[in-house]
């Protein structure tokens, strides 16, 4: 029998109810409806660590941050060069392997087992590193530098787009898998394609905007923001008005809307080749978006939103068509489940003998079904002060945040938008609170941080005498789930080819096109920025080697 394909392709930021035939008809998706119709779809994915680099190593090494060493966006190269790598099993047993687009692998070169590399990274240092930052130089759009969108201090507006729908990330990406795919068909293949889209900021071509104009959107679930979150703070825009929060919301399901075109192009190549049915496809993505659920935005945070991911596979000898499947999976599956479709051993090599896959098999009645439980779900993220643990089971999902030491329960079939700890109410048993906090105790205990736990506890930082946590909370430094995160005012991006007063001119000069269309300096001046972020945009861009004046203008 020919060797099966392996073809994954990942997006970044998606949420899990962001596929019209997932149940959430709203969308506009037809290729991902396709493979929820041809394969079977996971009704309860998540993301092992809702953050980018670490989800994207979990499904790299089938292994927790424990071993592969990535808690957060950590600019470090892996814990241990030598640990297994799903691409790395394949092309040592005869796969030709690539990855498409974002790996967010570090430095951005590691291959980690893939045979190419043709990366579209959300922030390139240099253009000779990155396939689209060349493309898009080679097209005459060689002075532009926020290529994906501008960050500062837009990450979460609408904003236009600097090159055509044809030029833009998503499309270009879609075709490369396209040509990939016709280029490779004659021998078996692994491809991961790793889309940018949704994540933001959400740089829409013309051609594309007003596509969810007259959809019937869902609205995001009330505040509920509770401690280690602040209850309140201009980061988060509470006082947004909803026009300007549904104009969001539309931009973050266009750009689905474009990864779903894009996929057609993909899907398209495997037909046109004949490699449809002997391709395993898996359809997934890193972590969500918790687009203004909890008066939130951002990953990063133990919530559905943020947590849970989009997950279907299509591989007609395994997975029946138009199957759902509701046992709780996450991206560590994938690396057992390809091995059990190619009949590949993980420990083909005796000094990898001291890694053992954490998830196992998704194939229904696996013999690699390993210790991974499908009734439990526990994911985490960060590490130090900054670092929470959840465990859920089919109703309820605890958590434990490590800053400040407080816990929640959520009864997640009465209470969806996760506002109410039912911790010591009639609405949760005592029985399930210690069951699930056990849970995290244990996952903490074999496969967290180190250091987590003692005398069958979690080590936190708490309250001191005083009744102040001056090792937990400071001003401004808790930025996960708000609209504008304090780095989102210093992340100027640039590649190191020009002068500071050059680049901070070329800056300048995206900053106001990217919302021209919608009124240019009028709207800059518009957007609800304090006079804190400004401050900090004005100090990173004098570092950028601007001048105040020229930045003061703008809000002038």
């Amino acid at each position: 029998m020919t060797k099966p394909n392996i073809l994954i392709v990942l997006t970044d930021q998606q949420r899990f109810d962001s596929i019209a035939a997932a149940g959430y008809p709203h969308m506009d998706t037809p290729n991902m409806d396709r493979l929820v119709h041809e394969g079977c779809l996971f009704r309860n994915a998540y993301s092992p660590n809702p953050i980018c680099v670490p989800a994207r190593h979990c499904l790299l090494t089938g292994l927790t941050p424990r071993f592969h060493g990535y808690y957060g966006n950590a600019q470090q190269p892996i814990a241990d060069s030598g640990i297994p790598t799903l691409p790395r099993c394949l092309a040592d047993h005869g796969y030709h392997t690539a990855a498409l687009g974002k790996s967010h692998f570090i430095p951005v070169t590691e291959h980690h087992g893939y045979s190419e590399l043709r990366l579209m990274e959300e922030l390139p240092t240099d253009v000779e590193d990155d396939y689209y930052a060349r493309y898009l130089r080679d097209c005459g759009y060689g002075d532009i530098r926020n290529i994906h969108g501008v960050r500062v201090p837009l990450y979460h507006e609408p904003q236009d787009c600097f090159v055509s729908e044809e030029q833009h990330g998503t499309p270009w990406l879609g075709r490369e898998a396209a040509s990939w795919i016709h280029q490779n068909a004659h021998r078996p293949f692994m491809l991961t394609v790793g889309f940018i889209q949704p994540h933001p900021p959400w740089n829409i071509p013309e051609s594309q905007r007003g596509r969810y104009a007259n959809a019937d959107l869902p609205e995001p679930h009330p505040q509920a923001r509770t401690l280690p979150f602040p209850e309140e703070s201009w980061s988060y825009q509470d006082d947004e008005s909803s026009a300007a929060k549904r104009a969001i919301r539309e931009a973050y399901y266009t750009s689905i809307s474009m990864v779903d075109d894009a996929l057609g192009d993909i899907l398209s190549a495997l037909d046109e080749k004949g490699l449809t049915d002997n391709t395993i496809i898996v359809f997934t993505s890193d972590h969500g978006e918790m687009l203004q659920d909890r008066g939130m935005y951002q990953k990063m945070t133990p919530y559905e939103g943020s947590a849970r991911i989009p997950f279907i596979v299509r591989y007609p000898r395994c997975f029946g068509a138009g199957t759902e499947d509701t046992r709780f999976v996450d991206l560590m599956d994938i690396f057992p489940t390809v091995l059990e479709v190619t009949d590949l051993d993980y420990h083909y090599k005796p000094a990898h003998e001291k890694y053992t896959l954490a998830g196992g098999s998704l194939i229904p009645e696996s013999n690699m079904a390993g210790k991974r439980s499908r009734t439990l779900q526990t994911s985490e993220c960060y590490d130090g002060r900054y670092r929470w643990v959840m465990a859920r089971n089919d109703r309820y999902k605890f958590i434990h945040f490590y800053r400040g030491g407080h816990e929640y329960v959520y009864d997640l079939l009465t209470d969806p938008g996760e506002s109410i700890n039912c911790i010591g109410t009639d609405a949760c048993p005592e029985s399930v609170v210690q069951e699930l906090r056990r849970a995290a105790l244990s996952y903490e205990d074999e496969l967290g941080e180190p250091g987590r736990v003692a005398d069958g506890d979690f080590i936190s930082c708490i309250n001191n005498e005083e009744g102040e946590e001056p090792d937990c909370y400071s001003s401004f430094d808790w930025n996960n789930g708000d609209k504008f995160p304090r780095w989102a005012f210093m992340a100027f991006q640039h590649f190191g080819r020009l002068s500071g007063p050059e680049e901070a001119r070329l800056f300048l000069d995206e900053f106001i096109r990217s919302v021209g269309y919608r009124g240019g300096k009028e709207v800059l001046r518009s957007l609800p920025i304090p006079d804190e972020g400004k401050l900090l945009m004005r100090e990173a861009f004098v570092n950028l080697g601007g001048d105040p004046a020229d930045l003061d203008a703008v809000w002038s």
